[in-house]
């Protein structure tokens, strides 16, 4: 995607920055060009997170320099960042949803009328900025109305009204469909021609080495090697990203035993919550993973949230381990032994708390007196899953918000193995999750299904569904419209999930 370059316009020196019992920068060292997409890839806790937040200003180093067009730049001060032109984008949009876009767009550059705040100039202001990444939708649009995709351009907008240099964008596709993420592509080259450098932080290898000019790796905080994109391989990066060769393979739970366990778990007959969860039947048995893929806007979240009790099911009939059950709550589903991680890792954890009282959360009777949570019961099971699950983390007693993106959900996981839960339904478990942690997920769910543990695994990765996967449940338009076997065509696989009978 590279236009004309004329030297580095953004530099770091050195830079290092250390938090209570981690080191998450070691003097690291970066030149980004104008005109360039230059990706940072990492696992989960190699730092990636870290040097953006440097970079945008929300953090200090503890060492090093930033130098903008050669000249040092004050660190540690988002709006001294934004003045010289630096934007970031989070996975986690900070947009007001009860606003306009134009309003959003220029948050705290409203235009004034005689003293006084005027929407409508300020909506006329946002316009430009919204032209220039090809949104088109009004500047009077709440917020609220718009889908995933216009919101995260409406954060694009945002940082171009600060005439950007820098855009920093925070794994800008994982919650995009592939055509919402093309049009964002588009929107990037668009940028790149016209000058601004775009510092890219994704874990999907294919889309880097689409999208990017240079790609740094970094582990354990250190910047271990760059790369052009146009001579980089896929397995090359995984490899440099967590030191060892990787590979994904498609791995049976079925141990070949013919007295194997696969009696049925669950039975829904025209089980549903119209409109948007249509009426369907599925079975799951003991051991089995099965795989629900989907485009966005397929059902596959709704599917887990109804039969997790959060919007409860509205028709048909549902059966767990042989006896009809009604899930009106989470509550009833916990206490029918089923486990939830949703899509959105932060609504499920508690960032305030620690690392054991999240793990421990859902199993307060087992580990309590009477009513009180027991403390050392809880110190003791808490630390028993970090070890089981290798959660990489300074303490028991770490928040658990200051944990990586990938040991964070290992922690959700750990929460539902405490309970003794029977049925897992996981929902895009790895979205977001570096090449490292995944293939731990992978292996702790593999294990898990080993080990009787029934799991319905929600994702909108193919590989991923073929990876995992005893079969692959196909959803489209809040339906199970096909059922395939892991060796599927990808072909096959979207013909399916795009609704086209064959």
């Amino acid at each position: 995607m590279r236009g004309m370059t004329s030297g580095s316009l953004l530099s770091l020196r050195d830079v290092s920055k250390a938090y209570p019992g981690v080191q998450a920068l070691a003097g690291v060292d970066l030149d980004i060009d104008a005109s360039e997409v230059h990706a940072l890839l990492g696992e989960n806790g190699a730092g990636k997170s870290t040097l953006m937040k440097i970079i945008a200003g929300s953090v200090k180093p503890d060492r090093g320099e930033l130098l903008l067009d050669g000249t040092p730049l004050p660190a540690g001060s988002p709006a001294r960042a934004r003045r010289h032109g630096i934007g970031a984008v989070y996975q986690e949009l900070s947009l007001i949803s009860t606003m306009s876009v134009g309003e959003n767009v220029l948050l705290g550059q409203w235009q004034r009328s005689r003293r006084m705040v005027d929407l409508r100039l300020t909506e006329e202001a946002a316009v430009p900025y919204l032209e220039r990444i090809g949104l088109d939708v009004s500047a009077a649009t709440p917020v609220r109305e718009l889908g995933v995709a216009e919101r995260q351009l409406v954060e694009i907008a945002k940082a171009l009204s600060f005439d950007v240099r820098v855009l920093l964008l925070d794994e800008p596709t994982s919650a995009l469909s592939e055509v919402e993420s093309r049009r964002l592509f588009d929107v990037i080259r668009d940028l790149v021609d016209d000058g601004v450098a775009v510092i890219y932080v994704s874990h999907r290898l294919p889309e880097i080495l689409e999208v990017a000019d240079q790609i740094t790796v970094l582990r354990d905080g250190e910047r271990v090697g760059q790369i052009s994109a146009a001579e980089a391989s896929e397995h090359q990066l995984a490899s440099m990203m967590i030191g060892r060769s990787v590979t994904e393979q498609p791995v049976s739970t079925d141990d070949g035993s013919p007295e194997r366990d696969t009696s049925v778990v669950l039975r829904a007959r025209q089980f549903g919550r119209p409109p948007r969860l249509k009426p369907l039947d599925l079975t799951l048995r003991k051991g089995e993973i099965a795989a629900v893929f989907g485009l966005v806007g397929a059902g596959r979240s709704r599917l887990a949230r109804t039969l997790f009790g959060i919007e409860p099911a509205s028709a048909g009939e549902l059966e767990l381990f042989g006896r009809r059950v009604e899930l009106r709550s989470p509550a009833d589903a916990i206490a029918a032994g089923i486990g939830y991680v949703g899509e959105d890792r932060s609504a499920g954890l508690i960032s305030a708390m620690t690392v054991g009282e999240n793990i421990t959360l859902a199993s307060m009777p087992r580990t309590g007196r009477g009513p009180l949570l027991g403390l050392d019961d809880e110190k003791a099971l808490a630390e028993q899953y970090i070890k089981e699950l290798n959660i990489r983390t300074p303490s028991v007693h770490t928040r658990v918000g200051a944990l990586s993106g990938g040991n964070q959900q290992k922690v959700l996981l750990a929460r539902w193995l405490c309970t003794g839960a029977r049925l897992l339904l996981l929902d895009d478990p790895v979205r977001g999750v570096d090449v490292g942690a995944k293939e731990e997920v992978f292996r702790l769910v593999r294990e898990l299904a080993t080990a009787g543990v029934t799991i319905l695994y929600i994702t909108s990765e193919i590989r991923e569904a073929r990876t995992l996967g005893d079969r692959i449940l196909v959803m489209a338009d809040g339906s199970i419209v096909d059922e395939l076997s892991p060796d599927a065509s990808d072909d096959r696989v979207m013909t399916a999930a795009g609704g086209v009978d064959v």
